[in-house]
């Protein structure tokens, strides 16, 4: 979700994106479509960096996974570049050196949606709305199911086949019990 809507925003701001992804014959088509210039696979994104730095690769990162991959990314950002972390699907843990930062005058960036002021909040909201609005994400990394399809579709995210995401239609059919 998080890296397919940033692969969507991103391409539409004109950058160029190469996307990383665990299921790279499942998706890559589909995240070229939402606008990725290249299509990695996960193992190429995380693999380590020899020495404290590594070649400057990145000019940004968005990390929906963090965990020990994260101190790899911060190694590969170019001078002056940022990852931003928005999830630990990964792990909570990683361990890094300061050298990112003070080398290459790097930005390790959180997110967060529980203290940013509405200020902040309505104008990325107006953006999402408008001039940043993911519609090739929109239209195409979402499938509807009915409540029916529910406890099947549920045992494929379960197994790690899901691709996009899955929005239940709450006034199709009836609840599963």
């Amino acid at each position: 979700g998080v890296g397919s809507m940033a692969v969507a925003i991103l391409a539409k701001l004109g950058f160029e994106v190469t996307a990383s992804t665990g299921k790279k014959d499942q998706q890559e088509q589909l995240l070229r479509n939402l606008g990725a210039s290249h299509v990695i696979s996960r193992e190429e994104a995380d693999a380590s960096a020899k020495g404290a730095m590594g070649k400057q690769l990145w000019a940004g990162v968005i990390d929906p996974a963090a965990g020990p991959a994260l101190a790899e990314r911060l190694k590969q950002i170019q001078y002056g570049g940022a990852v931003a972390v928005s999830g630990l699907t990964g792990g909570a843990a990683f361990e890094s050196t300061v050298f990112p930062f003070i080398l290459r005058g790097i930005q390790l960036i959180g997110i967060d949606s529980v203290y940013c002021p509405m200020e902040r909040r309505e104008r990325i909201w107006k953006l999402l709305g408008g001039e940043w609005k993911p519609d090739r994400a929109l239209e195409l990394g979402i499938q509807e199911i009915s409540w029916v399809q529910l406890p099947q579709t549920l045992e494929t995210i379960l197994k790690g086949g899901a691709v996009g995401r899955t929005v239940v239609n709450t006034m199709s059919d009836t609840p599963a019990e």
